[in-house]
């Protein structure tokens, strides 16, 4: 995936061009639309789908309409202060203003411009989120997501390329993009001209020798991940003399559920559930750390865990996608009582029913956790019981592309590159350098966040309206 000078002329060029047709590339387009501008969103695959469509479908944003409505109180200044608090101060603190800032209109705009219906879920709460924040579609899912962000890119005249693989990037020496190369199934190219280009293609994470590189300690990790996540923005940037930040974070997970390898919702643990290993004992605050509890899950015996919860629970959300999903494959085990999940789960009967007798006496206040945790609001687990065995994966990268508050590629030396844009994956994000930084949802959020501000840049600078 070289950089090649570029050709005389193109036979087809357009004022903004984007590689990439998650939320990110979806989104841009939808801006540089409503500036006014002809756009064309080139995607690898013949359906767009990518790292969203495997995610839950929620961004988190701050003090939104939607919030309001629901009585809940926030603010960007809270979503900053969260933010840094989770990062322990170890991100770019202005890039964090610019996100933290502009989620909330991003939100606001997507459902009332472009009728991508999104709401508050209200049952999303801590993991490093003041108040709840989370803005998703009505089914919850990423699939659901994708399919609203391209009802809205068809009404608004965004042309779509599928089957369209971005291979080479045509530039100058000043670092000015003029446009790519694609190749189609059949082998052949066709080289597209733009005015401005923006990446917004996924991260590294299916990209073994990258995260040998920059991720080692997860080198023999399970991804998972979408199978192109291979990092192509991030290595043309580089050629291009672009400054990249945070390589080595990660959003990990720790509630896959195993053998199915399909993911289960955390939300089960968040209203006072518990993870335990296959000797039935708890290993963890479950609600510390949402992306390091996937390394924490993979360090247990066999590198798998348990979610249990109780009935109550399983009635209050079985009707998720992810729940459903998992009951249709039959991943939720159930007992009437300890020894009996247990026996479906295939761990010790004695060790788990002393562990739900322990959670009993910290919810009442009889005990404090081992682990630390409070179990604040949430009531007590009650017989009959269910449970998902689990492993932890690497989900997604958040290391990359240094982007300025417009989403526009900054070199090493602090400088712009003269009309490259990038986001989603292919920027890096707010989660600081490592996994434990990592808020909820804030990969939606970087995602569409950065889409809305590179794709109305990149319309500006082109100056080409329709």
């Amino acid at each position: 995936m070289p950089i090649l000078p570029p050709p005389r002329a193109f036979a087809a060029s357009v004022p903004v061009l984007i590689a990439g047709g998650g939320a990110c590339g979806l989104t841009a387009a939808l801006a540089a639309r409503d500036a006014g501008v002809d756009v064309l969103v080139l995607e690898r695959d013949a359906t767009p789908q990518g790292t969203t469509s495997m995610s839950l479908g929620a961004m988190c944003a701050a003090g939104t309409r939607m919030q309001r409505e629901v009585g809940i109180s926030d603010s960007p200044e809270q979503f900053f202060a969260d933010v840094m608090a989770r990062t322990k101060g170890e991100t770019d603190p202005d890039f964090v203003r610019v996100i933290t800032r502009e989620a909330g209109p991003t939100v606001e705009w997507l459902a009332d411009v472009h009728g991508v219906p999104l709401s508050v879920d209200a049952d999303w709460r801590g993991l490093g989120h003041a108040v709840p924040r989370l803005h998703a579609p009505p089914d919850k899912s990423g699939a659901g997501l994708m399919g609203r962000l391209l009802q809205a890119n068809e009404r608004a005249g965004a042309d779509l390329l599928t089957r369209a693989h971005v291979t080479d990037l045509y530039a100058d020496s000043s670092g000015k993009v003029h446009g790519v190369r694609v190749k189609r199934p059949d082998g052949t190219t066709e080289d597209i001209g733009c005015g401005a280009l923006i990446l917004a293609t996924c991260g590294f994470a299916a990209n073994h020798e990258m995260i040998a590189k920059y991720i080692p300690g997860m080198g023999n990790a399970r991804t998972f991940t979408w199978e192109n996540s291979q990092g192509d923005a991030i290595t043309w940037g580089l050629e291009l003399g672009a400054a990249v930040a945070d390589m080595g974070a990660y959003q990990g997970y720790g509630a896959l559920a195993y053998p199915q390898l399909q993911l289960f919702n955390y939300t089960y643990v968040i209203d006072g559930g518990i993870m335990v290993n296959t000797e039935g004992k708890r290993f963890s605050d479950e609600m510390a750390d949402v992306s390091g509890q996937g390394v924490n899950v993979l360090r247990q015996p066999g590198g798998v865990a348990f979610i249990v919860y109780d009935d109550a629970l399983h009635h209050k959300y079985k009707d998720m996608i992810e729940t459903r999903n998992a009951m249709e494959l039959n991943a939720v085990k159930f007992g009437k009582d300890a020894h009996e999940l247990a026996a479906a789960l295939g761990i010790p009967g004695d060790a788990f029913a002393q562990t739900l007798a322990d959670v009993r006496a910290v919810k009442n206040g009889t005990r404090t956790d081992d682990f630390g945790r409070t179990f604040a609001e949430t009531a007590q687990l009650n017989p009959p019981y269910a449970g998902v065995k689990v492993t932890g994966a690497l989900y997604h990268t958040q290391g990359g592309l240094v982007v300025d508050g417009h989403g526009q590629v900054k070199r090493a030396d602090g400088s712009l590159l003269p009309n490259l844009f990038a986001g989603g994956g292919a920027a890096r994000s707010i989660s600081g350098p490592g996994a434990s930084g990592y808020i909820p949802a804030a990969g939606l959020c970087m995602a569409m966040t950065l889409g809305r501000l590179a794709g109305t840049a990149a319309a500006k600078m082109t100056g080409h309206k329709k």
